[in-house]
């Protein structure tokens, strides 16, 4: 994960070893700084927010004790790589409220909460200082209750604009847009109490925080024969919404502040999606953290391997006058089938010993389940203290799951598709060209946006250094280091 200033400074932040871990690397990819945070009583860290300021990188995390939480912001100087811990916030919780998440656009930092009546509880950092939170309770009468309690909020996300754009990032149904002092809630295909599948839609959800008043307002229903079909992804003022099944492609676009609809593209089985700029292409079902590309060619088959997940759709520009499209869907990895497995690796708790010294540290080490008592791995007391990833309280997949996908480019303001000689440029292609050219892949990478141009980030085990290359429109492809 990474966040990026203005100027071109970078912080890298990733777990490991029972540490958070950051780097901070100048313009040209020097390292200036690198921090460890140990995780605190067993809890992991969970970085929810990021902002840049004059002259600070700050993170938010999330700290709880008992009934208790706080916000524990932190930093790091922009131009130094000065490290900085910062005044926990206690939040003034109300009773029976459900965490949904945190997030941080370029002004503020969001703490979000539901409560048994499906009213919001936002908490926003003050105007005049980090360390402080204001909060506001918005209430969501108009908004109809889904079958399901708390399908919704279960898996939201936030849209940050530096978000990589891909079909995993777009698979989420309930996504967070935020537009200065307005937050945009938008919802896809949850089916809702008292109405059939027919009747599922888009639904957003708009909160003031001036006037602590929300707003609900729906697209056109679809028919959701196997749900769910179909995905949405706000980007400026447009709304775009894609519905994919195994004989129909379907994909509109509306005015935000109307609803109105501006274009259209649809497409049956038996037809080549022609608003493609790039073949479909497969990604993860080679095998286990397979990270093989396939291109499907056969036309009967693209329809039937993009309805294969769930629906996604990203959009993004890179210039003035075309909008890239990444369109497609994410099919999530199974889970282990082997909780049971008493062979399965187990790490022990690290030991802390006072001696001389001070304070030592004996690491655990990984050992088989049936060297361990069941008793303690069972407990909900004592198992918080060993490590086990695919112990029966997991949900640890078995790959990266499946994503099929194409990208496309559009005219910005008529939204037709980009027709020249030769192929379109597709910013995100040439990324993904230049990591499948990287021999061996890449254990570490990310892709973040800067300006108008992406970096890809990654280690290069064999040089033991990270590399940050720069892609931009008009710009000749750059080499990797196996092709120099």
């Amino acid at each position: 994960m990474s966040v990026a200033d203005d100027e071109g400074y970078v912080v890298v932040y990733y777990y490991q070893s029972g540490k958070l871990n950051f780097a901070m690397l100048s313009p040209n990819g020097e390292k200036l700084a690198q921090h460890e945070i140990p995780y605190r009583y067993a809890q992991d860290p969970q970085v929810m927010g990021t902002r840049v300021t004059d002259d600070e990188f700050i993170f938010y995390s999330r700290y709880t004790t008992g009934r208790r939480e706080f916000v524990r912001p932190f930093a790091i100087n922009r131009h130094t790589g000065a490290f900085q811990s910062l005044q926990d916030v206690q939040l003034k919780l109300p009773r029976n409220v459900t965490f949904v998440g945190g997030f941080g656009d370029e002004d503020h930092f969001y703490m979000l909460y539901t409560d048994r009546d499906h009213n919001l509880h936002l908490f926003r950092d003050s105007d005049v200082r980090v360390s402080t939170m204001d909060y506001k309770l918005f209430k969501s009468e108009q908004m109809p209750r889904t079958r399901d309690r708390y399908a919704r909020e279960s898996g939201m996300i936030y849209v940050h604009p530096d978000l990589e754009r891909n079909v995993f990032t777009g698979h989420h149904r309930s996504k967070i847009y935020s537009r200065g002092d307005k937050l945009y809630m938008i919802f896809d295909g949850y089916q809702l109490r008292g109405k059939s599948s027919k009747e599922t839609t888009t639904e957003i959800l708009s909160l003031d925080w001036d006037t602590g008043q929300t707003t609900y307002r729906t697209l056109p229903a679809i028919a959701q024969r196997n749900a769910p079909s179909f995905n949405s992804f706000l980007y400026q003022d447009k709304l775009f919404r894609v519905n994919i099944e195994k004989d129909k492609f379907k994909m509109a676009v509306y005015d935000f502040n109307t609803l109105q609809p501006l274009k259209e593209y649809a497409y049956a089985d038996d037809e080549d999606i022609a608003l493609r700029s790039t073949p479909v292409r497969q990604r993860g079902a080679g095998g286990l953290f397979s990270s093989e590309y396939e291109v499907i060619e056969k036309q009967d088959k693209v329809m039937k391997n993009l309805a294969n997940g769930i629906p996604a759709i990203t959009v993004d520009t890179y210039s003035d006058s075309t909008l890239q499209l990444t369109i497609g869907s994410y099919k999530a990895p199974s889970d282990r089938d082997n909780r049971n497995d008493r062979s399965r690796m187990v790490r022990t708790p690290d030991r802390y010993v006072r001696t001389s010294r001070g304070l030592m540290v004996i690491p655990g080490r990984w050992t088989p389940a049936y060297n361990i008592p069941s008793y303690y791995l069972n407990s909900p007391y004592y198992s918080r203290y060993f490590y086990d990833p695919f112990g029966q309280g997991s949900d640890a997949p078995t790959g990266p799951g499946v994503s099929t996908y194409f990208h496309t480019v559009l005219d910005a303001g008529s939204l037709a598709k980009v027709e020249q000689q030769g192929d379109v440029e597709v910013l995100q292609e040439r990324v993904e060209e230049y990591e499948r050219n990287l021999k061996p892949e890449p254990e570490f990478q990310t892709v973040y946006r800067y300006g108008d141009k992406l970096h890809y980030g990654y280690y290069d085990r064999k040089a033991r250094a990270f590399r940050i290359v720069e892609f931009a429109h008009g710009q000749e492809q750059p080499a990797s280091p196996e092709q120099k």
